[in-house]
């Protein structure tokens, strides 16, 4: 696995709310209690977590030492945050039409990559995309019948192109920021990065217990997203329906 440059962690603490975020790896913390030896098997030593203890009061100071706006995404930030979530529904949804046009075919249906998971990170998803638009086009005489037609190969390479200039668009907002607000987006990044792991590693362990496993989780920090979902599709309802 590739390391995480700086500019990264700073757009994985764009993404999440610094609450959520917070709350989330405190909990995951709270779950390795009484399991540390077997998390040290696989990698994770104590000092490992005492320093992700530490991470989290130190995010927690950082947000009540900005206050006001500056603890908030800069407003390129959120519209970029907005744009892969609605980029992410895209690729979901190519995925779930490859899975059924090529349901009895498992080496085309392993190109389509549906079981790969993208996560915050813009540019990831953007590489993703622009692998599936190649094979929507490749088997489009089988996949337009699904839905996966030119228009919606056209909202792809659109998605592709408004994610690329987007993510343009936030890093420059971002260099832009106060010192002190970047670090704290910067240690927010890092946060998840660790407690992402932790969650991992845990589930990795006690994969034959799948009740210890199911407490290594992303329910809190994925919380938000879920709301916001819902909200959007509330919202976008024509009155008096």
């Amino acid at each position: 696995m590739n390391a995480m440059v700086r500019e990264e962690f700073v757009e994985l603490g764009l993404s999440v709310p610094t609450d959520f975020l917070t709350q989330w790896a405190s909990s995951q913390i709270d779950a390795a209690k009484g399991r540390e030896s077997r998390l040290e098997l696989r990698g994770l030593s104590p000092s490992y977590l005492t320093d992700l203890r530490e991470l989290v009061e130190r995010v927690g100071r950082g947000h009540e030492g900005l206050g006001g706006g500056q603890a908030l995404p800069p407003p390129e930030g959120q519209m970029a945050e907005r744009l892969r979530a609605e980029a992410l529904e895209y690729w979901r949804e190519a995925k779930r039409i490859a899975r059924v046009a090529f349901a009895s075919d498992p080496d085309n249906l392993a190109r389509f990559r549906t079981g790969v998971q993208t996560g915050l990170l813009i540019m990831n998803l953007v590489r993703e995309l622009e692998s599936m638009l190649v094979l929507l086009r490749e088997h489009s005489g089988v996949l337009a019948r699904f839905g996966a037609n030119e228009d919606f190969i056209g909202k792809g390479a659109s998605l592709v192109l408004r994610l690329r200039a987007a993510k343009t668009e936030m890093d420059a907002a971002c260099r832009e920021l106060p010192p002190a607000a970047l670090q704290q987006f910067h240690d927010k990044g890092v946060l998840y990065d660790r407690t992402r792991q932790l969650v991992r590693v845990g589930r990795l362990e006690f994969h034959l217990d799948p009740e210890q496993a199911s407490r290594f989780n992303f329910k809190l920090v994925r919380r938000d997203r879920a709301t916001a979902k819902r909200s959007r599709i509330k919202n976008s309802r024509p009155e008096g329906r």
